[in-house]
C-alpha cells in the first residue's frame, strides 16, 4: 500500500490524493504539519514540502506532478498527462500555471493567509493580503473561463492531472466560500463535472479543523 503524507486543504495534497484514487491505487494518509520541520519527514523530503508519496518498493514521490509523471510511466491505471508530445506540452503547461503563477498570486494570498499561517503563526489574516488574492482569482478565474469556453476539459477534450490540478485548487477556496460562482458559468459547470467523479468524494467530505465549508461545498449541482 501507498503512503500519502499530506494536509487537509492543501491543493497540492489534494491533486496527489484524487490522481492516487483515479489511478485506483490504495493508499494510507499521514497527516503531516510540514512547518513543524518534523525530522523524520525530512529524513523523506529535505526540503518539507507536501505532499509526498511513498510507493510500495519504498521510493519517495514527492509532488503530485512527480506522482503522476511517475505512474503514467510505469503504465499504473489510466493516463493523466495525455496521449501524445503535443497534448503532453499543454497539460504541463496549465500544471505549472496551477502550480506556480495561480499558488503565488492566490493560494498563498487566500488559502496561506487564512488557514495555513494561523496554524503556524497563530496570527490573524492581512486584509490587505487577503485583498490582493482576491482580486488576483478574478482574473485568473476569467482567464479560465475563457479556455472553457473552447474546450471540455481545461487542456482539450480529454480529462486529465491539469483538471485534477485546477479543480483541487478551486475546492480548497470554495470551501473558503471565496468563488463568486454567479461570475463564471464556465468554470462552474466544468467543477460540477469534476466533483461529481468518484475520485472527488473523500475531498468533499473532509473537515478542516475549526473552519466550516461553504454551504455549498458538498453539492455536486450548485
Amino acid at each position: 500500500m501507498y503512503k500519502l503524507y499530506y494536509m487537509p486543504l492543501n491543493f497540492f495534497c489534494r491533486a496527489a490524493r484524487i490522481i492516487l484514487i483515479e489511478k485506483n491505487i490504495s493508499f494510507k494518509i499521514v497527516n503531516e504539519p510540514y512547518w513543524k520541520r518534523r525530522v523524520e519527514f525530512l529524513k523523506i523530503n529535505p526540503a518539507g514540502d507536501l505532499p509526498v508519496i511513498v510507493d510500495m518498493e519504498g521510493v519517495n514521490i514527492i509532488g503530485y506532478e512527480c506522482l503522476v509523471e511517475y505512474l503514467d510511466e510505469k503504465k499504473l491505471g489510466k493516463t493523466l498527462l495525455g496521449n501524445n508530445a503535443i497534448e503532453k506540452l499543454e497539460v504541463r503547461r496549465l500544471c505549472m500555471w496551477v502550480g506556480k503563477k495561480l499558488q503565488k498570486e492566490v493560494m498563498e494570498n487566500i488559502l496561506d493567509e487564512r488557514v495555513f499561517n494561523s496554524l503556524k503563526k497563530n496570527s490573524q489574516p492581512s486584509t490587505t493580503v487577503l485583498n490582493a488574492g482576491r482580486k488576483n482569482l478574478k482574473n485568473h478565474m476569467k482567464y479560465f473561463e475563457w479556455i472553457l469556453e473552447r474546450r471540455s476539459f481545461l487542456a482539450g477534450d480529454f480529462f486529465t492531472v491539469a483538471d485534477i490540478a485546477l479543480a483541487a485548487a478551486i475546492s480548497s477556496l470554495d470551501y473558503l466560500s471565496e468563488i463568486n460562482w454567479e461570475n463564471y458559468n464556465k468554470v462552474k459547470n466544468w467543477y460540477s463535472v469534476i466533483k461529481s467523479r468518484p475520485s472527488f468524494r473523500e475531498i468533499l467530505e473532509e473537515s478542516i479543523y475549526n473552519i466550516s465549508p461553504s454551504a455549498h461545498y458538498k453539492d455536486l449541482d450548485f
